[in-house]
C-alpha cells in the first residue's frame, strides 16, 4: 500500500471532536506517553491514546483526530535495547514496591512479555529451517508484527466517505494500514450494522469486477468485503487492511466493541503466512473440472496450512476450495477428489457461501484456492492470515 493511497483514504473524516479540548486536557495529564510518542484524541472517541509521532501526524492528516501534546525527547542516545531494558527495570521496581502502573507502562510491559514469549516460536519454526535471505525476511516480518492487541471502546459513526456511500454511516475501528489486521471483533450497536474490511489499494490492472470502495472519486480504489447479517450485536472474524462497522442509514449509530487482533506485514510470522493480493482465475486443471475456473491462493505443499482466516471480494459468486492430501489410492472410498493428472489425488473440501464476498475462519488444508463453475473466469482480491 502506497503512502499516497493512505494520504487519500479518509479526506472527509474532518468532523469536530466529540468533546472540547478542556475536557480531555486533564485526561492527557494522566497519560504519560513513552519517549518519542505523543497523546492523540480520536474523532470518534474522546479518550487520548499514545501514538508514535509519525503515525499521529498521518492520522491527524486523515481528519481522524488531533494531537494534544508534544512528543517527549529521547532521554539519551544509548542503544534502544539498553533504554528499553532500563524502562522495564523501572516498571518491575514499581511493581515490587506496590506502586500503580500508568497506561503506557502497562503497554510497555505487555510488549516486553510478548517479545520474550515469541522467541521460542522463532526457534521452533524458523531456527534451523531457513537460512540466508529467506531467514532474514522471516525475522523482519516477525519483528514487524504487533501481536495480541486489544481495542475496547465506544465509537460514534460519521458519514461514509466512499464513492456511492455518501448516504451511509461508518465507524472506523482499525484505520487503513499497509499491514494486515487479523483477529475477531465482538460488538453491541444501537442498530443492525454491517461488517466491512478493505484490501489494497489496488493497481488498475487488479480491478476486475470485484466490489470496490474509493474515497476520492476512483483515484484510489480498494477491494471491499461487506457482510450484512442483520445483527445489532455479535461477532466476526476478520482479515484485511482496515476494519469498520457500517449502516445504510443517514443517521449516526453508536457501537461498543472489543477487538482482539494482530497487525502483521505481508510475509511469514510465528502463526503463519500473511498476505493481501489479487488473483485472476485460470481454467481448472483438475480432471472433470475443465469447464470450471480456479484461482490458487496458497499452492500445494506436504505440510498442511492450518487454522487461518480468509477474507475475499470476487467478481462473481465463488467457492472456497481446500485440497487435502495427496491421498493414497487405497484410501479413496467415495469422498470428493481432485486430481491434476489422474495419478495424484487430493480429497476435495468445497465451501460454497453463495456470495462474491465473505470471510472464512476455519480454513486449512494442503492447498487453498477460490473456484467457480463458470468457465469465463473471475478476479478476486483477498487477505489471508494465520496459516502455519
Amino acid at each position: 500500500m502506497t503512502s499516497l493511497g493512505l494520504l487519500l483514504i479518509l479526506p472527509l473524516f474532518t468532523m469536530a471532536l466529540v468533546a472540547n479540548y478542556n475536557s480531555f486536557a486533564s485526561a492527557q495529564e494522566e497519560l504519560h506517553c513513552p519517549s518519542g510518542e505523543v497523546a492523540f484524541v480520536r474523532t470518534t472517541n474522546p479518550n487520548p491514546i499514545c501514538l508514535d509521532q509519525s503515525t499521529a501526524m498521518k492520522w491527524e492528516g486523515y481528519g481522524m483526530g488531533e494531537i494534544v501534546g508534544e512528543a517527549s525527547e529521547p532521554e539519551s542516545m544509548e542503544a534502544p535495547e539498553t533504554s528499553q531494558q532500563k524502562a522495564i527495570d523501572k516498571i518491575m521496581e514499581k511493581i515490587a514496591n506496590g506502586e500503580k502502573l500508568s497506561t503506557s507502562e502497562v503497554r510497555a510491559l505487555e510488549k516486553h512479555v510478548q517479545e520474550v514469549e515469541i522467541q521460542p516460536f522463532k526457534e521452533q519454526f524458523y531456527g534451523t529451517a531457513q537460512t540466508g535471505q529467506e531467514a532474514q525476511g522471516t525475522v523482519s516480518a516477525m519483528q514487524g508484527a504487533s501481536l495480541n492487541q486489544v481495542v475496547s471502546d465506544t465509537f460514534t459513526s460519521v458519514q461514509d466517505p466512499g464513492q456511492g456511500h455518501e448516504s451511509h454511516q461508518i465507524a472506523i475501528i482499525l484505520p487503513p494500514s499497509d499491514d494486515v489486521y487479523v483477529g475477531r471483533i465482538t460488538f453491541s450497536a444501537s442498530e443492525p450494522v454491517q461488517y466491512v474490511t478493505i484490501h489494497g489499494p489496488l493497481d488498475a490492472a487488479d480491478i476486475g469486477g470485484q466490489p470496490t470502495w474509493s474515497p476520492d472519486g476512483g483515484e484510489t480504489t480498494f477491494a471491499l468485503t461487506f457482510i450484512d447479517n442483520g445483527l445489532s450485536s455479535g461477532g466476526w472474524y476478520f482479515a484485511g487492511n482496515a476494519l469498520a462497522l457500517h449502516t445504510m442509514s443517514t443517521s449516526p449509530f453508536t457501537a461498543t466493541v472489543n477487538v482482539a487482533y494482530a497487525q502483521v506485514a505481508d510475509g511469514v510470522y510465528h502463526k503463519g503466512t500473511v498476505a493481501t493480493g489479487t488473483v485472476t482465475s485460470i481454467p481448472d486443471p483438475g480432471i472433470g473440472h475443465e469447464s470450471h475456473s480456479l484461482a490458487l491462493i496458497l499452492p500445494p505443499r506436504e505440510i498442511p496450512y492450518q487454522g487461518g482466516v480468509l477474507s475475499y471480494s470476487a467478481s462473481e459468486n465463488v467457492q472456497i476450495v481446500s485440497l487435502l492430501g495427496p491421498v493414497e489410492e487405497g484410501d479413496l472410498r467415495g469422498q470428493m477428489t481432485w486430481s491434476p493428472d489422474g495419478e495424484t489425488y487430493y480429497a476435495l473440501s468445497l465451501i460454497d457461501p453463495g456470495t462474491n464476498m465473505g470471510v472464512e475462519n476455519t480454513i486449512s488444508g494442503n492447498a487453498i484456492a477460490l473456484h467457480s463453475m463458470n468457465p469465463d473466469g473471475f478476479t478476486a482480491t483477498y487477505s489471508i492470515a494465520g496459516l502455519h
